[in-house]
């Protein structure tokens, strides 16, 4: 069994010398379907944990006016905890307010003198509400705004987050659908790259594939180094993709995490829990390629 093996993979090995530059043109295409599809598959992981980021520090607060007690606060809290798209509801007192935002602003004396000189919190009390899911946010604030308490409210805050959403996802979905277009576009490319690539090997050993034929060499036997070179190609395309999708990764994590400043986001770490993911998806990707047009051009074209 591995002298078979080492026979076929040598007779194959020759093969790829042979047409060298054929070959290296079946790689670079493969290279680049491969790049792209792992680009978009790398889209799709970031997209749902930026999302998951961003989502996080969603909140809705809803500031109350200096007419509002604490009870009707304190019952405005309990009528939205008892809705069940929310999660949470905290309440932050005047005081509260205050001594986060001084925590906030140790760095300016100027502000910490404007606080100490204060004989009057001037800061409301509020709610924040945070939801399960991203649509349940409207639900809640329609709902408040149609209860009794909306009349103690002062101010709320959401709207900015929504429009970070939806620039985000309108962003992350043009990018996705290029990517898809030109992963689709580059497998047909490979597909006719890699069943040429074989049938000129085919052709090109012709001679010595009827020799072999004649003095007893199986059919299994024939065919082998044919689909053994078609594997070389996958492996190869599959180990340069990573080890160039992955330094560009890296160069791009910083201009990616600058995007998402502010949010508990971090690319590459995120990305090197899934580097394994995409290599393997990439040769799998490749070994489904090559094997199938290989297969499709031996086939066609090696008649023994």
């Amino acid at each position: 069994m591995f002298v078979n093996l080492f026979r076929t993979s040598k007779f194959a090995a020759q093969n790829f010398r042979r047409n060298l530059w054929l070959s290296v043109i079946t790689v670079f295409i493969l290279v680049l379907t491969l790049f792209t599809i792992s680009l978009v598959f790398t889209i799709n992981l970031v997209a749902d944990q930026a999302l998951n980021s961003i989502q996080e520090k969603i909140d809705i607060d809803i500031f109350f006016s200096s007419t509002a007690s604490e009870s009707d606060i304190i019952e405005a809290q309990v009528y939205l905890q008892q809705m069940p798209e929310v999660d949470q509801v905290t309440y932050i007192s005047k005081d509260d307010a205050l001594e986060k935002f001084a925590a906030s602003h140790l760095d300016d004396p100027n502000i910490q003198e404007s606080i100490a000189e204060l004989e009057e919190n001037p800061l409301p009390a509020s709610l924040v509400v945070t939801a399960y899911e991203l649509d349940d946010y409207k639900v809640i604030l329609n709902n408040f705004e149609a209860s009794q308490f909306n009349e103690f409210a002062q101010d709320k805050s959401f709207t900015d987050y929504q429009l970070v959403i939806e620039k985000l996802s309108n962003i992350i979905n043009r990018i996705y659908q290029i990517g898809f277009i030109l992963s689709i576009f580059f497998i047909i490319i490979s597909v006719f790259v890699v069943f040429n690539t074989i049938r000129m090997a085919t052709y090109a050993q012709r001679e010595e594939l009827g020799i072999m034929k004649l003095v007893g060499a199986t059919n299994a036997f024939i065919r082998a180094p044919f689909f053994m070179e078609a594997i070389f190609y996958a492996i190869l395309s599959a180990v340069i993709t990573i080890v160039i999708f992955y330094p560009t990764v890296l160069l791009a994590s910083p201009y990616i995490n600058s995007f998402f400043e502010g949010y508990d986001f971090d690319f590459m770490y995120y990305f090197n829990q899934y580097v394994l993911h995409v290599f393997f998806l990439e040769l799998a990707v490749a070994l489904f390629l090559t094997t199938v047009s290989s297969m499709i051009a031996i086939t066609r074209y090696l008649k023994v």
